[in-house]
This record gives C-alpha cells, sequence and structure tokens, in this order.
C-alpha cells in the first residue's frame, strides 16, 4: 500500500514521526514539567526525573469529549453533546479519503474496523473488554524508529487504563489507536475528555544484560559517592539539587561528566545513539540483592497490516526493555496528613541482609563501615515524602546503566488504590531507577504483595525525549 505521498507542512521541535489528522477529534500536545504549576514546590525545585516525566512524549488529547458505556460484557464510546452527528459525517467522509489517497487498503483490515465507527470492543482471551478508540490520526515514524503509546501516566483519568503498544517503522502511515480498560469502579456511563495517553519515538536497537555487583563494581561506588554523608546532613535541612547538579540541568541534558561516568571498567557499550552507528545500545542491570528485575523484549508490533498486534519480524533489531516486581510485601495507609508504610518485616530484613552481603563480598567490610548511610538507603528499601503528601519512593535492589547520551524511561504500573508514577532518570551518570509511588485511597490501606509489577524500564536516547513531528496534509488540502 503506497501511502508515503502525504505532503509534510510543518514541523514542532526535533521532528521524528509524521502525523496526518484526518477527523479533527484528537491532537497531540506538549506537557509542561511542573504539569503547569499542579506539582508541589518542593518537587518543581529538586525532582528533575519526575519532571522529565511529566513532560515526556505527546500526550493524545482529546478536542471533544467522548462518552463510554458499558452494556452486557461489551463498551461503546461516541462523542458526547451536539458534535455527535458532525463527527459522524466527518468520520464516514475521512474514511473515503483515506482509501482513495492510498492510506488504508480497501476492504483491508484497517479499512473494515474503522468503517464500524470510531469504536470497538476487543478481547483478549478471557479477560476483560477492551476499547479500541480511534484519535483521527495517523502516524508514521522515521526509518529505524518505533512509537511507543501508552497511558498519560502522572496526570490522568485514573477510571481507564490504557494497553502498552509499539508501531513499528514499516514506513507506511498506521492510524493512531488507544486501546482502553474501563476499571471497574467507573460509572456505566463515563466521559472521558483532555490526555487519554502518550506517543513517543523509541530506538529498538537496545540489548539488556544482567550481571552481578560484583561484576560492575563501579557502579556500586557511584551509589556510595552520591549518597554520603554530606548529602544526608543538607538534606535534612533543604533540598539538596545533587541529581541536577550531576546530569547537568536536566536528565535531557547532555554533558561531559554523563559521558565520563559511563567510560572505563564496565563501560555500558560506547556511544550508541539513535543513528545506531555503534550498533545497539548494550545496558547493563546490575542485581545487588534478591528479586531480580526481569528482562523482556517486545514480541508484538501494530503495523499498517491491521489493528491486531503481529510478531515483531526485523531480524537484529529488537527492543529490550525491564520489568520491576515489588520485593517485599507492604501496606500502606493515608490518611490526608500522614503516609504509613507498613511492610513484611522478616521480608524486608531478609532482603536487606542479602543486600550488604552483596556489597561487603564485593567492597569488604571496611566499605561498608565508611559507607553505612550510602547502604542504609537503599536497604531500608522504602523512602517517606514529606507530611501532607501521598507519595513515598520504593529503592529497587538493582542498578540500570546505560551508554552515554541514554536515559531511562521508568514508567510505573497503576494497581488498586495507587499509582506508580513515571520518570526519568539520566542513567549513564545516576544508575537508580525508584518507583514513586503515589496513594490515590484516603483512609484504607493499598496493599502491593510480593511480585507485583512496579516499573517497565525502557532505555532510550536522550535525543529522543522531547522529539516533535511533522504535520502532514492530504494530497488535496
Amino acid at each position: 500500500m503506497e501511502a508515503a505521498a502525504a505532503v509534510v507542512v510543518a514541523a514542532a521541535g526535533d521532528a521524528r514521526f509524521e502525523v496526518l489528522d484526518a477527523l479533527g477529534l484528537c491532537r497531540l500536545t506538549r506537557r509542561t514539567g511542573d504539569l503547569d504549576g499542579a506539582v508541589p514546590l518542593r518537587v518543581a525545585k529538586a525532582c528533575v526525573p519526575l519532571l522529565e516525566g511529566n513532560a515526556f512524549g505527546l500526550q493524545i488529547t482529546l478536542a471533544r469529549p467522548i462518552e463510554v458505556r458499558r452494556r452486557l460484557g461489551s463498551l461503546r464510546a461516541e462523542p458526547a453533546g451536539e458534535h455527535r452527528e458532525a463527527l459522524a459525517r466527518a468520520h464516514r467522509a475521512a474514511l473515503t479519503r483515506l482509501v482513495s489517497q492510498g492510506f488504508l487498503a480497501p476492504e483491508g483490515a484497517w479499512h473494515r474496523a474503522l468503517r464500524g465507527g470510531l469504536a470497538w470492543t476487543c478481547r483478549k482471551g478471557l479477560g476483560p473488554p477492551r476499547l479500541r478508540l480511534w484519535t483521527g490520526l495517523l502516524v508514521r515514524p522515521d526509518p529505524g524508529l518505533w512509537l511507543r503509546v501508552a497511558g498519560a501516566a502522572n496526570r490522568r483519568n485514573a477510571l481507564i487504563e490504557v494497553s502498552e503498544a509499539y508501531l513499528a517503522d514499516d514506513g507506511a502511515f498506521v492510524p493512531l489507536v488507544v486501546e482502553l480498560r474501563v476499571r471497574d469502579e467507573a460509572p456505566q456511563r463515563l466521559q472521558i475528555e483532555g490526555e487519554i495517553g502518550c506517543i513517543a519515538p523509541v530506538l529498538p536497537d537496545v540489548q539488556i544484560e544482567a550481571c552481578a555487583l560484583a561484576d560492575a563494581p563501579e557502579v556500586g561506588r557511584a551509589h556510595a559517592a552520591f549518597y554520603d554523608a554530606k548529602y544526608f546532613a543538607v538534606k535534612k535541612g533543604q533540598v539538596t539539587r545533587k541529581y541536577r547538579r550531576l546530569v547537568g540541568g536536566t536528565a535531557g541534558g547532555r554533558n561531559a561528566r554523563a559521558g565520563e561516568g559511563s567510560a572505563g571498567e564496565g563501560s555500558a557499550g560506547g556511544e550508541s545513539t539513535s543513528e545506531g552507528s555503534a550498533g545497539p545500545a548494550r545496558v547493563r542491570l546490575v542485581v545487588a540483592g534478591p528479586a531480580a528485575p526481569e528482562i523482556t523484549e517486545v514480541t508484538e508490533v501494530t503495523t499498517a497490516a491491521g489493528p491486531d498486534p503481529v510478531p515483531w519480524r526485523g531480524g537484529a533489531r529488537r527492543l529490550a526493555s525491564i520489568v520491576v516486581r515489588n520485593a517485599v510485601p507492604f501496606r500502606a495507609t493515608f490518611d490526608g496528613h500522614t503516609l504509613a508504610v507498613a511492610p513484611e518485616a522478616p521480608r524486608l530484613a531478609d532482603g536487606a541482609a542479602a543486600v550488604e552481603r552483596a556489597f561487603a563480598q564485593t567492597f569488604g567490610d571496611d566499605f561498608l563501615a565508611a559507607n553505612r548511610g550510602a547502604l542504609w538507603y537503599l536497604t531500608k528499601y522504602f523512602t517517606p515524602h514529606p507530611p501532607g503528601e501521598p507519595h513515598f519512593f520504593v529503592k529497587p535492589w538493582a542498578f540500570t546503566r546505560t551508554p552515554p547520551g541514554w536515559s531511562s524511561l521508568l514508567d510505573g504500573v497503576h494497581g488498586d488504590g495507587y499509582d506508580v508514577m513515571r520518570g526519568v532518570v539520566a542513567t549513564d551518570a545516576f544508575f537508580a531507577t525508584p518507583a514513586v509511588f503515589h496513594v490515590r485511597r484516603l483512609g484504607a490501606p493499598i496493599e502491593v504483595p510480593e511480585g507485583a509489577p512496579l516499573l517497565r524500564i525502557v532505555p532510550i536516547p536522550r535525543d529522543l525525549l522531547r522529539a516533535g513531528f511533522r504535520e502532514a496534509r492530504f494530497l488535496d488540502a
């Protein structure tokens, strides 16, 4: 199918993909790191990873509200209010145009799916029904890149969950569909509006290898050097801004220190960039305790062939990521002032002892004695926020090290009564990947069992973190 004839008319930022708006239902918007001033002042001053996570990618934003209805095991969606009929007419006209100009194959899988309306229900096995909502956009990544579609993360409608999807670079425009699951506590009629998802380019040339701390001692030394006595002395009275200084201002910045921190002993694999000239980016997962994270690969992608994902058959090009799971079962309760975390004490003690053994076997007892604060900060596993904030940290007992110029997207997994927030960490200079919890439930505890997924870590070149898009038009526009 030849869909390469769209006319490119404008670019936003460092454009890495093309967007054709066939309907006017959605637009791609850019967030500010402070969510237009909505984040706490302390976070705005100090928490660069969270600010970068807020600003990551482009938000898929509804221009008009959509009403979702649940009935008899299926989901329906249609525009809310007075725009319903006008949008239905625009939808029919857009499909005719897309087929006539070669963007959709006549009677192909995409054409058949979209002909039924803006949205349709699908199921995965015996799971709950999911709604596939066409945004009215078609997208095409630049050669060598994929597009990742996920939820809106740190500012989102908590009554819906968005399935992660990857759009592969097969050279054709692909309809941008957001797959939604409506949570059980949502009303039978749910109006959704504003930001419903996020799209961003990623580079599918990533290989991840796991190793023990003893095989990457520079990572342990870097942890101890960051969390030194001066860090804790300053932190008692104010924010330290130490991470901000380490990475040169923002996680999206480039600086010599980050490059120097990733060279030499245990290097993660050289100067791999989004141009891919040095081959796949080699990332190290450095395990320092029990419950080692899982290394996974994307095996299915969405293409111009149809809305159902298909096996990726791209040869050596792969996109690997890391899934971090909870190592210590716990409950957490927020009353509006105090957030109390109650872990299973024996499991926490066993895990902390295992981490200390790993550091002692790698560096010796003298190192532990000289860096007791850094080890305690890691082994206690949980770190609370100040009173009044419904947040706390969980610190995995593993580190991630990327090549120079690469960061890691930390995409949180949502659970019953809580979110794990999205962040971006410059893991070529700072190797910890904390899970930041946002407790949504008031009074009653949340419960997080052992093995519950907390984070998906996706290595990504920093030059893609704020990538924009080129706007395309129909041939007869």
